[in-house]
């Protein structure tokens, strides 16, 4: 395997009899590539395809990677394999001369991460640096008073706790945050076989598939957690929660006042309800995110399936999507919902309601005005 790759990489080699270069790159980068890095010891390497001593190119009909050979050569690992196993290439390489479509979805998904985090960020920071400067005021460092629209617990007697999240949801969270955490390691860690992080992890598999089945699993809880999730929306609180999630003009009104009072343009904070345009924009990009994680996810677990209707290129889309939209999730739950519940200073070193259910009545106030009002108003407080 060594020899071969060995001699792949060798320019001179590459140009006296017409092999495109590359090629040992784009193997690695692969499924099987992965896989024989993880320690697999089943997976396709480049013998498996291009056999030992008899190696021709794909032109020759002879060669067991001609197109009209494909199904025979990849049916020794992928039994039922057809004619849209040569519907795509084997090796696929981003650029924009190989493969376009690919290279403009890579692209694609590239600057929507950059765009998005960037924005997380910088929504997050100035967040940050707004409380910071309230708690250095609070604390005498500045001058001037606190403004009503800021956190200020003083003088409203003994603190009294209000539910916002039933045990059922909490349940769906638990069930969502768990398995989000173990798909992303798993997943990485195929990506990242030789990385600190993984290299234990990868060293238990042995040639064997625990570190996909462990993924599987984890992807089963968390589609079982967002049927549990789909389920629960017709019942009475569900409706609610449901009704009250749909994105209005509002959210654009108060996004835009947020930020004006983040900036300095404004003296007090928008007066958000149930849920602000935070929450909202991160549970609809949960759905959007699970729902394409899911199709894709199930895509290349059953791909032997997949293939009898779907051309290879299908997948090769489908595993670029897979891939890019992990990094997107993972970086918006570090960026987004990590800060908001965790590194935010008005709940450091954690907002706990993920496990009591209960929010207390001054961080209502202060975080949903409206609702603590309407509330007020209904007697439940």
């Amino acid at each position: 395997m060594i020899f071969i790759a060995n001699c792949h990489d060798v320019a001179r080699i590459n140009e006296k009899y017409g092999i495109p270069g590359g090629r040992v790159e784009t193997y690695a980068d692969s499924f099987h590539g992965l896989a024989v890095r993880g320690g697999s010891t089943v997976a396709a390497n480049c013998a498996s395809c291009h056999e030992f001593h008899d190696v021709r190119p794909s032109s020759d009909p002879k060669s067991s990677i001609a197109k009209e050979n494909l199904p025979v050569t990849c049916g020794k690992c992928h039994p039922g394999a057809g004619e849209n196993f040569a519907k795509g290439k084997v090796h696929v390489a981003l650029t924009a001369g190989e493969e376009p479509f690919l290279y403009y979805v890579r692209n694609f998904y590239l600057l929507l991460i950059a765009v998005t985090i960037a924005g997380m960020g910088l929504h997050n920071g100035l967040d940050f640096v707004k409380k910071l400067r309230r708690e250095y005021r609070r604390r005498g460092g500045g001058a001037g008073t606190q403004s009503a629209g800021e956190f200020n617990s003083e003088g409203r007697g003994p603190q009294r706790w209000v539910l916002r999240m039933s045990i059922t949801e909490r349940w769906q969270h638990g069930m969502l945050a768990v398995s989000f955490l173990v798909l992303v390691y798993t997943g990485f860690a195929l990506k990242f076989p030789d990385t600190w992080l993984f290299t234990w992890f990868v060293a238990l598999e042995k040639g064997h598939a625990i570190r996909s089945w462990v993924h599987r699993g984890a992807a089963v809880v968390m589609v079982l957690a967002c049927l549990w999730h789909l389920a629960y929306l017709p019942t009475r609180r569900g409706r609610s929660l449901l009704l009250q999630m749909l994105p209005r003009f509002q959210d654009v009104i108060e996004t835009l006042q947020n930020l004006g009072y983040l900036l300095g343009l404004r003296a007090e904070p928008p007066r958000f309800d149930r849920f602000s345009y935070i929450e909202k924009a991160e549970y609809w990009a949960l759905i959007w995110g699970s729902v394409v994680m899911a199709a894709t996810g199930a895509v290349l677990w059953f791909e032997n399936f997949a293939l009898r209707f779907l051309a290879k290129w299908v997948l090769d889309v489908a595993t670029l999507v897979h891939y890019y939209e992990a990094w997107l999730a993972t970086l918006a739950i570090i960026v987004w919902h990590f800060y908001m519940v965790i590194f935010n200073p008005d709940v450091y070193p954690m907002n706990w309601t993920w496990l009591t259910g209960k929010v207390s009545e001054e961080t209502l106030r202060h975080e949903h005005p409206r609702e603590y009002e309407r509330l007020e108003e209904q007697g439940e407080l």
